[in-house]
């Protein structure tokens, strides 16, 4: 019992001040800083009149979360060579894959401050009728949205990142990994009409805005589904991501991993229907044109 608590202190102490040491770095990261940059550009002053936040969504979602998993990926690079070159003792990969998983914190706090700042623009400078979103959205629905684009897109960027560190450590993979989730993301945005339901099975979308309709090619849609269910989701799939790390470290697979991928997958399923098939039943078009 002596010798477990001693080793579970030891590791706990490790983690710790690895924490603290990622931190550090990650904050210095100049793709971080150009995300933060970014993001806090364009929150200053009013957002979009006729769709207030949402038009700056894509700002963290990219800033803090695609050029997240870019730099989160090369500080797992870089991690891996300081912990091989530490000598015949070195920290065990899952308390370093802990300590970078923990740093992920700090892009997703920006997220959600900025999901903080989008909520009061909402407020503040109120859509027109004719705008995005309109009614049946409301607070709850508006700040789910929010948080998935926003703030879950944030923390799962740099979680993809480490497990792009892991296993294709080679340099250039990240971006390339980068490049190719925009890609499909693009596709998956609403745009094409096939494709709404399963939308949400991106860890970025969204979920209206001036999609247009025949003879008004910018009248405000509110796309189908649920943005709780769907933030529930993307959680689901960040979760995963920190097992599917750890799992590369042989020493980490134990039974409680797997007990925790295998929940997180069913939960990630559930999640997902629910996100495809409640909330809002289908497409919704605003009643008023566009420049009414």
């Amino acid at each position: 019992m002596t010798t477990t608590t001693a080793t579970t202190a030891r590791t706990g102490s490790a983690l710790g001040q690895l924490t603290a040491i990622e931190l550090r770095r990650y904050a210095k990261h100049p793709l971080f800083l150009i995300g933060v940059l970014l993001t806090v550009a364009t929150s200053v002053g009013r957002p979009d009149a006729e769709t207030s936040g949402f038009f700056n969504a894509i700002v963290p979602a990219a800033g803090l979360g695609v050029l997240g998993l870019v730099a989160m990926a090369a500080q797992t690079r870089k991690a891996t060579r300081l912990n091989r070159a530490a000598g015949v003792t070195p920290v065990p990969e899952r308390v370093q894959t802990a300590a970078l998983a923990l740093t992920a914190l700090l892009p997703f706090t920006v997220g959600l401050l900025w999901v903080a700042w989008a909520m009061w623009a909402q407020h503040r400078w109120p859509v027109p009728d004719n705008g995005f979103p309109f009614a049946p959205a409301g607070d709850g629905w508006t700040f789910a949205a929010l948080l998935g684009e926003g703030g879950l897109s944030a923390l799962g960027g740099p979680l993809l990142g480490i497990v792009a560190g892991r296993y294709l450590p080679q340099r250039g993979t990240a971006p390339i990994v980068a490049v190719l989730l925009v890609a499909v993301s693009i596709v998956f945005q609403g745009i094409f009409e096939p494709l709404r339901t399963i939308r949400v099975v991106m860890p970025f979308t969204y979920w209206g805005g001036p999609i247009g309709v025949e003879g008004d090619d910018m009248r405000m849609l509110l796309l189908s589904g649920s943005p709780g269910w769907w933030a529930a989701y993307l959680c689901c799939l960040c979760g995963l991501a920190v097992v599917a790390a750890l799992w590369h470290d042989p020493g980490a697979r134990t039974p409680a991993l797997r007990l925790a991928g295998g929940a997180l997958v069913v939960a990630a399923v559930v999640t997902c229907l629910l996100a495809m098939f409640t909330g809002i039943g289908h497409t919704l078009v605003n009643p008023l044109p566009s420049g009414a």
